[in-house]
């Protein structure tokens, strides 16, 4: 069982969302420079170094957006003499 999100982690779940969907662009325009362009030139490496960022930002995001588990009670220790 986990703890609820608080407002931190639901506004990075968000972002991880807008990251994720942001992604897609970036990619679609990798594919399109690649194919257009070839590997050859500088805006082709660049689009997919852009994509590869909001992917990154996306897993870091999400990462930070789950919540902790719910810890078991402390027992108090006993010393006996």
């Amino acid at each position: 069982m986990r703890k609820p999100r608080h407002s931190g982690q639901k506004i990075s779940l968000i972002l991880a969302v807008v990251c994720g969907l942001s992604c897609l662009p970036a990619l679609g325009a990798f594919v399109w420079a690649w194919q257009t362009r070839g590997l050859a030139d500088t805006w082709t490496p660049s689009l997919f170094a852009i994509a590869a960022f909001f992917i990154c930002c996306a897993g870091v995001l999400y990462a930070m957006s789950v919540p902790q588990p719910i810890l078991p009670p402390e027992e108090e220790e006993t010393v006996g003499l």
